[in-house]
């Protein structure tokens, strides 16, 4: 039986726009992450007043009250506790009363989001406490008329569940549930979208959907799925993620940007979504360009200019940097990667994940594979993208001991206080790990548990200083140890990075701080490359270290169109997407060629290649063989 309920009927009519993130505009406006964005709407409502009215200026037609946090459990972070209904009256009036200033058809939605905590048995707030919270919430949001509840950002189906039960136990008004999911299609419990869209429907949820983590392009084959399972009363909602977040000092940038989100918002409604928003990273912009496709007008792309290549030597980098690595191998033992790069050998080094559980056979099967193909060297991530996987320092220690190949692993302080950056460093050197890859981390509130947070005592340049003090017999406060380490210690660097000189001027911190060698992000354009290297001599003179160059074969238009789009750092010319885009079906061989072409450009001017397979390990049996029958000569 259909609901008369005004949402659900304009639903049936046609998709309409939720507006985007508000902690996105706060943070853009000086407030910290923090401080409690909910207690604003007691200490500052003209703010929250403020970017209600620019998102509904630019044509959002459902806009969600401040609220996302203001649950008992959240709120008791900052002493709030008490004040739980205080904060959602609050929220929800000055939600109506940016309606009322509009004079629009606007519909006002109580947002819900997670307790902040895990459910028992893993956490500690039980069933029944949780339900009493959301019930909580839920009715002082409807203290103040709101037209709908969004119950959002939920990872966990449990949780989920008795979110709706405690809605369902106090109001009849529609609701939309929207869970987060990863990359691999399902959510943290380990259901997948079938699953989720049957059980929410189930529970009681209007429009059913997902939000948050995702980008665009990720989210797109959840939201299909979920389509399927979509009727006159039932719709599914998307509300993306600006792409992944780029951490530039101590911000954190989005980078998809407003044109894409029109291209994407036409795809959505193209498979039947009757909802659609933004997430974290969307701004005022994003929501304005939605508008336009909803409104059938074209939005303006702007194509990119192409790159122009360009070529250099390395002759004088190879012979300072064995100057340089020489003055610390006395009474050192060498690592077989540091000993290649110093006599100026080409190396390579192919880029694995760690498993996701404690099963590894297969891992250790495609090490071998790549041992075997040739490879010098295997680097290890330390769970990216947020990612949970087994330790990389373990995973690493079973490939040298089982396969026999040389690892460099990747180590983040991003889950590391000071304390525990020394002694897990410390520990790797103690099971014969001794490259390390010093890299910032990405963060952790956009990959498999979103409650956590980074902790960041120290970024990849202090740890670049942590590992040369430790070379030293120096701890990280200039204390002598018994003995000292020999680290080779790598850096990272992105050739294509929006702020180059910043991104410069780290780098130049990195080497002056004790970095030994440089793996770079992915390049698809040599002249990008080309500039970063000439810029960087321009600025500090030549680079005193040796390159491996970041190489990422593409295997399809729709993956070059994510990575451009959606993931911090990697920028993709429009003439490679073009080629990718009319291979069609031949996509990976033409990504293959695309990378075999880059190669011989940068070839002269580096010492190494970084290849990311991404799996595909099938790649590296036609790649490795063409990169050493061209540096046979060295």
């Amino acid at each position: 039986m259909k609901r008369h309920n005004p949402f659900l009927e304009r639903l049936r009519n046609g998709p309409l726009l939720c507006d985007g993130g508000m902690g996105t505009e706060l943070y853009a406006r000086g407030i910290s992450y923090e401080r409690c964005f909910e207690h604003l709407n007691l200490t500052n409502p003209e703010l929250i007043k403020s970017i209600h009215l620019d998102y509904v200026a630019a044509g959002a037609q459902i806009i969600e009250t401040n609220t996302f946090g203001a649950n008992r459990y959240r709120l008791a972070e900052h002493g709030l506790e008490n004040q739980v209904v205080e904060i959602n009256r609050a929220g929800a009036k000055i939600a109506r009363d940016v309606r009322d200033l509009s004079e629009q058809p606007i519909f006002l939605a109580g947002n819900i989001g997670p307790l902040g905590s895990p459910l028992a048995p893993i956490g500690n707030i039980q069933p029944a406490d949780a339900r009493a919270a959301f019930a909580e919430q839920t009715e002082a949001l409807l203290q103040s008329g709101v037209d709908l509840l969004i119950i959002e950002t939920m990872s966990d189906l449990a949780e989920m569940r008795e979110a709706l039960m405690a809605v369902r136990s106090v109001t009849d008004l529609p609701v939309v549930a929207l869970m987060t999911f990863g990359e691999d299609g399902t959510i943290i419990s380990g259901e997948d979208a079938h699953a989720v869209a049957s059980t929410l429907r189930d529970l009681g949820a209007n429009v059913f959907g997902v939000n948050c983590a995702l980008g665009p392009a990720s989210m797109f084959d959840v939201a299909k799925s979920m389509c399927k399972y979509s009727t006159e009363d039932f719709f599914v909602a998307v509300q993306p993620n600006a792409g992944l977040p780029r951490r530039v000092g101590n911000r954190f940038i989005y980078v998809a940007t407003p044109e894409y989100f029109a291209e994407y918002t036409r795809r959505f409604l193209g498979i039947g979504i009757r909802l659609i928003g933004g997430c974290c990273g969307t701004t005022p912009r994003h929501i304005a360009a939605m508008h336009e496709v909803l409104s059938e007008l074209a939005p303006t792309i702007s194509p990119e200019a192409d790159a122009q290549s360009n070529t250099t030597t390395l002759e004088a980098l190879r012979e300072r940097m064995q100057e340089n690595a020489a003055q610390n191998t006395e009474e050192q033992p060498v690592t077989q990667l540091a000993a290649r790069l110093q006599e100026g050998r080409f190396v390579i080094s192919i880029e694995m994940s760690p498993p996701r559980s404690v099963k590894f056979t297969r891992f250790l099967q495609n090490a071998t594979f790549i041992h075997e193909s040739g490879a010098d060297t295997i680097n290890i991530t330390d769970n990216a993208m947020a990612r949970v996987r087994m330790n990389n320092v373990a995973a690493a220690r079973l490939i040298q001991h089982n396969v026999g190949i040389e690892t460099i692993v990747h180590f983040t302080p991003r889950d590391r206080n000071l304390m525990a950056v020394q002694s897990d460093v410390i520990g790797a050197y103690a099971t014969e790990i001794r490259n390390i890859l010093a890299v910032t981390g990405d963060p952790p509130s956009h990959g498999d548990f979103p409650n956590s947070t980074g902790i960041w005592d120290v970024d990849s340049i202090g740890l670049i200083s942590i590992l040369n003090n430790l070379n030293k017999g120096l701890d990280g406060n200039r204390r002598k140890l018994a003995a000292s380490t020999s680290f080779f210690i790598g850096c990272a660097a992105n050739p294509a990075a929006t702020d180059l000189e910043l991104e410069l001027e780290r780098l130049q911190r990195k080497i002056t701080g004790g970095a030994q060698y440089i793996m770079t992000q992915p390049v698809f354009d040599a002249g990008t490359f080309m500039h970063f290297i000439n810029k960087y001599q321009d600025l500090y003179g030549e680079i005193s270290i040796p390159i491996l160059v970041g190489l990422q074969p593409l295997h399809s238009y729709q993956q070059a169109e994510k990575f451009h789009n959606e993931v911090p750092g990697i920028v993709i010319p429009e003439e490679i997407r073009n080629r990718l885009r009319q291979a069609g079906e031949a996509g990976g061989a033409v990504g293959l060629e695309i990378i075999k072409e880059l190669f011989d450009k940068l070839q002269p001017v580096v010492q190494g290649a970084y290849i990311m397979p991404l799996d595909r390990f099938e790649l590296i049996s036609e790649l490795i063989p063409y990169i050493r029958q061209r540096t046979t000569r060295q």
